[in-house]
């Protein structure tokens, strides 16, 4: 939440001294603040004379990482003059809270570098880091140096110690640090459950919290978020209904574990019953709409949300952006980013992703190129990926490679939405060939496994080019099941160049997989008559009107004065053959 701060000009007059101005100052950190905050009151910091004050300039470094401004918070530590290890441990915690894991180890070796002696609280943001990132060596290493120094003893460190092993694998490890540990305090047993509970052992989980000599909320939130992660939700409820004291963290989960369930509905009466919220639960109710596809109920409650008391955070906007995307809104995307400009809110890489490819569903491909020129220069993979999807879909192949190369000039590692875009460039394009180089760059340079969905690119890249034995031979190589969007996709392909026999082939694949349907019947009486074979076209029609099928209305939106307005083709609308849903 952002602060009103006084005047320059009120600050020149005001008797009070340096001591009631750090206290004044210390007052405006206690809470996440906006950027332009953040930085209005860093500048109070050097006016007032206490740029040499360890507490504020600490509590500026907390409140910056509170904040999600780890950006600002290392411009911050980068001015100071000879920092303790006070300041580095700040910045390690503020990388691994944000989930900045890799800038956590980098910064990390950059305190090793510099030959700064590490304390106890150095170690446990780099263990965190270590094992959400899986490098088990890394965090080995790192336990054992904490060992090493004989600053393992603590019980932040040791917890943090075995979550490390527990996320990397290696339970026998975390249990051992447990079954060994001679004073252990409520927080490394709820982080022991957690982490049998994170391998799927549930059952071993809910036994050692049955044991605990002690619960507090945290316990049981830990036990009930593991069941609401797992889908089981009668569990959870039953948990949720015998907890002696709910706090906001148990109500967050049960309403994302509803939304999960696709329980949207009782996660919203959930939502509504709250005695207080957070952006957390304003987060997990606007995300679960996305989640459920119910984009328009998302922007009604993002709307209600600015009636509220609480601030909209860069994962409020990523969901809202996404339910704009869907809808194909440009005045609402635009109402949103200038939202977040009015605010001052920090557009990190995944809000600048997410508004790259609402602006590119949404139609406008300047603004789509515009949020990427503004954020290419700390761009990562993430980013480059969304803006090649968003020109791919614009059938400007051209653009999409030079932004791919772009990226590797820049040394970033493409991933496989990276590679999706490609596909679906070539495809737009009708480029065969260079679609055959990026499939062979994703499997063998970056040893990227295909999934699904590069197979119906590429499949659809060879059938739509008239190749469709390659594209049929491309269809038995693959390495999981083809399913109805695959088989759907030769269909067309072969209704598109003739191909009859291999059309009759599909189609029964396509009804082994789902009823038969009135689209696919129309796409195999089309292929019988453009070759010719007027007798089965006409056998197909009999049997759509016998059955009494009839092809679904195409169905398509417009934004007019703001508001989203679908129509079905084929209706009694006035001149434009539509009509509104």
């Amino acid at each position: 939440m952002g602060v009103s701060l006084p005047s320059g000009g009120l600050l020149v007059r005001s008797p009070l001294s340096c001591n009631d101005h750090g206290r004044q100052l210390l007052s405006y950190l206690k809470t996440p603040q906006t950027l332009c905050s953040l930085k209005a009151i860093h500048g109070l910091v050097l006016k007032t004379g206490n740029s040499n004050n360890d507490v504020i300039l600490g509590r500026l470094l907390l409140c910056c990482s509170l904040s999600k401004s780890m950006d600002y918070a290392l411009a911050v530590f980068l001015s100071l003059d000879s920092p303790s290890i006070f300041f580095y441990n700040a910045m390690l915690k503020g990388y691994a809270d944000n989930g900045d894991y890799d800038q956590c180890l980098k910064f990390y070796s950059f305190l090793r570098w510099r030959s700064v002696q590490a304390d106890p609280f150095t170690f446990p943001p780099v263990l965190t880091s270590s094992g959400d990132m899986a490098l088990t060596m890394v965090g080995e290493e790192i336990h054992g140096v904490a060992v090493k120094l004989g600053l393992d003893g603590g019980a932040v460190l040791r917890t943090a110690a075995m979550d490390m092993y527990f996320s990397c694998g290696l339970a026998d490890r975390a249990l051992l640090l447990f079954e060994t540990a001679t004073d252990r305090d409520i927080v490394f047993w709820n982080a022991a459950i957690s982490g049998l509970g994170r391998r799927g052992e549930l059952v071993r989980a809910r036994e050692l919290f049955e044991v605990m000599p002690e619960r507090n909320t945290s316990s049981w939130n830990t036990m009930l978020g593991l069941y609401s992660r797992e889908g089981l939700l009668r569990h959870a409820e039953k948990l949720f209904e015998e907890m002696p004291r709910r706090d906001i963290v148990s109500w967050n989960t049960m309403i994302s574990g509803r939304c999960g369930g696709g329980d949207v509905n009782g996660a919203r009466r959930l939502f509504d019953s709250m005695p207080e919220r957070s952006v957390v639960s304003w987060n997990a109710m606007i995300g679960g709409y996305v989640q459920n596809c119910r984009f328009q109920e998302a922007l009604d409650l993002f709307r209600k949300m600015q009636g509220s008391e609480i601030s909209p955070s860069e994962v409020t906007l990523v969901a809202v952006a996404q339910a704009c995307a869907h809808l194909g809104s440009l005045s609402q995307g635009k109402w949103v980013e200038a939202l977040i400009r009015r605010r001052c809110l920090e557009v990190d890489l995944h809000l600048a992703a997410a508004m790259v490819d609402m602006y590119g569903k949404c139609g406008s491909l300047e603004d789509a190129q515009r949020i990427f020129e503004q954020a290419r220069g700390r761009g990562n993979s993430v980013l480059c990926s969304s803006m090649i999807e968003v020109l791919a879909s614009h059938g400007q192949a051209e653009e999409a490679f030079k932004v791919f190369k772009a990226m590797q000039d820049d040394g970033l590692v493409p991933n496989e939405v990276t590679f999706l875009g490609l596909l679906k460039a070539c495809n737009h394009g009708g480029l065969v060939e260079q679609g055959r180089r990026v499939w062979k760059l994703m499997l063998e340079e970056f040893a990227l496994s295909p999934s699904v969905e590069h197979y119906g690119a590429m499949i659809d890249l060879l059938g739509r080019a008239g190749r469709l034995t390659e594209a049929r031979e491309m269809v038995s190589t693959m390495v999981m099941p083809p399913g109805l969007t695959i088989w759907s996709s030769l269909l067309s392909s072969c209704i598109l160049h003739g191909a009859v026999e291999l059309a009759e082939e599909v189609s029964l694949r396509v009804e082994e997989l789902q009823p038969v349907t009135a689209g696919n019947l129309v796409l195999l009486s089309k292929a019988y008559a453009m070759a010719g074979r007027l007798e089965e076209a006409a056998a197909v029609r009999r049997r759509m009107k016998e059955e009494g099928m009839e092809k679904e209305p195409g169905c398509s939106s417009i934004e007019i004065s703001g508001q989203t307005h679908e129509f079905l083709a084929g209706g009694r609308g006035p001149s434009l053959g539509m009509e509104e849903k």
